[in-house]
């Protein structure tokens, strides 16, 4: 119990410390590092994203209308409420758990054990601002653009390839779309996938930040720490969005009172 409330302190101290030293971004070297961040968690993430999202769309629109016997305005709705409020953020936040969250902790852990930490240090370089920051806000503002990328896959080619498959309509799905599609949807999801970045970052740069020993056998497990870690904070702060939204989580086991 101890040692998870030192890791949960450690987290809220640097989540604490990019609030406070946001401005640093500004400067070149933390600019440079906040681009390339942005391009390995966003931009090189988007080729396998395509199919997966496509088939999601396609598999629960299919579902819905052949296996439930239901219309296209049915299986549109479920697939606005699934893809663009649940799954779009989630299936963006693994994907960013398993490439960046891991990268981001293997580079620092290693970075640690040889001390190339120490030598920024004597430099008089705060690592938190020149590693820490441009890694953690990167990570959250490209987790935020794979959701919405994975939204309209998902959505757009769940669609298309339906109206291939399954002879449903695509303008007819297409108009039920826009008809309940809001601007709420794409708000929740945004800030959903905003905070799973930035606690995808914060977990990822506290774990690599502080490996668990200084032998190379500590990169490891400080790339594992961050996975699993990261993966459970998504999924509590899932279930806290469903609480806050929809007035019950985990399938009706919370409940908020009337």
């Amino acid at each position: 119990m101890i040692g998870v409330y030192r890791e949960l302190e450690g987290s809220m101290r640097l989540a604490a410390h990019v609030l406070r030293r946001f401005w640093v971004l500004k400067l070149p070297p933390v600019a440079e590092e906040f681009v390339r961040q942005v391009w390995f968690t966003g931009a090189s993430a988007t080729a396998g994203i395509v199919v997966r999202g496509a088939l999601v769309g396609t598999l629960i629109i299919a579902y819905v209308i052949e296996v439930l016997d239901a219309d296209a305005a049915l299986a549109v709705r479920i697939l606005l409420w699934v893809v663009l409020r649940e799954i779009g953020p989630l299936i963006a936040a693994v994907l960013v758990i398993q490439r960046s969250g891991t990268a981001v902790a293997t580079e620092l852990a290693l970075m640690k054990i040889s001390g190339e930490l120490a030598s920024l240090r004597q430099l008089r370089i705060d690592p938190l601002d020149y590693l820490a920051v441009p890694r953690v806000v990167g990570i959250a503002l490209a987790n935020t653009a794979l959701t919405v990328y994975v939204q309209f896959i998902a959505v757009g080619g769940g669609m298309l390839l339906s109206a291939l498959t399954i002879h449903v309509s695509f303008f007819e799905m297409a108009g039920s779309f826009f008809e309940l599609a809001s601007p709420l949807d794409l708000l929740y999801a945004v800030g959903k996938s905003l905070l799973f970045g930035a606690a995808i970052g914060v977990i990822a740069c506290y774990y690599g930040l502080n490996p668990p020993g200084n032998s190379i056998n500590a990169v490891p497990k400080a790339a594992i720490s961050a996975v699993t870690q990261a993966t459970l904070a998504v999924m509590l702060l899932n279930v806290v969005f469903a609480y806050l939204v929809y007035g019950s989580a985990l399938f009706g086991l919370f409940t908020a009172s009337q």
